[in-house]
This record gives C-alpha cells, structure tokens and sequence, in this order.
C-alpha cells in the first residue's frame, strides 16, 4: 500500500528585495517513491510548473543552505519576520526563488518522515518494479 503526504503552502515568488507574489505550492510525497518529493506550483487553479526533488533537500535546508545545480535550500530569518525556508529553482533559462514559512513546512515534512523515516527509504523502494519499468522503456 503506498501512503502520501500531501500539503498545498502559501509561498512567496521573490521579485526583488522587498517585491514578492503568492505562490501556492502543492507538495506530494509517495512511499514508493521516498527520496523525492514533488512540488506543483499553482496559479488561477492551474498547476503552472512541477518539481521534483530530494525530501532530503528540504529536510536538511530547514537548518543549513544545501544543494547546488538546480535546486538550492536555505532558512532564513529577518528581525521582526517570520521564519522562512528559500528554495531556489534554475534552468538553463532562469532562477527563481521562493519562500515559505517554516513552521508550515516543518509540519508537512513531519508527515512524510511519519511514512517514511529519513535513512529507511531503501526499504521501501521497489527497485526490481523501477528496473522493469526503466527496461520496459516507461520512465
């Protein structure tokens, strides 16, 4: 039985220094698939663009700056604000950076190391099903 973790936060686009926009981001987490998470950003009720990343990015990025390529995490705290979580997304086109509360994704992540504890992963990935998929050609 696969169990997921799903959560949409209110995230901030950052434009410029003090310029950001609302970004609802829909975070998805599957025990079958326990390294990754998917982030679906949404915009008038359509999914805009999807991510998929490493859980652990997130995880670690709650207290550290992490990554590097085309995704990179960090916290961050301005005085007087809130506590935020920087997640930064390149192409060979273009950056974007987002922000969201910590506490927000904090408790979202705590849902999926509720299925699936950080270091167990390999004991729910199903390589024979992924090699037969991947030989199959239906990555």
């Amino acid at each position: 039985m696969v169990s997921t973790a799903k959560r949409t936060l209110e995230m901030q686009l950052l434009l410029g220094p003090d310029d950001t926009v609302p970004v609802a981001g829909r975070f998805s987490y599957r025990s079958d698939r326990p390294y990754e998470v998917e982030v679906a950003f949404i915009s008038r009720g359509e999914t805009v663009a999807t991510w998929l990343f490493a859980r652990d990015l997130l995880i670690d990025g709650l207290r550290d700056e992490v990554g590097h390529g085309d995704v990179r995490v960090w916290p961050t705290h301005r005085a007087g604000g809130a506590h935020r979580v920087h997640i930064e997304l390149a192409t060979d086109d273009s950056i974007c950076e987002l922000a969201v509360r910590t506490t927000e994704l904090t408790a979202w992540l705590e849902q999926t190391t509720a299925i699936v504890p950080p270091g167990h992963e390999g004991r729910h990935l199903d390589i024979d099903a992924h090699l037969a998929r991947l030989l199959a050609g239906k990555c």
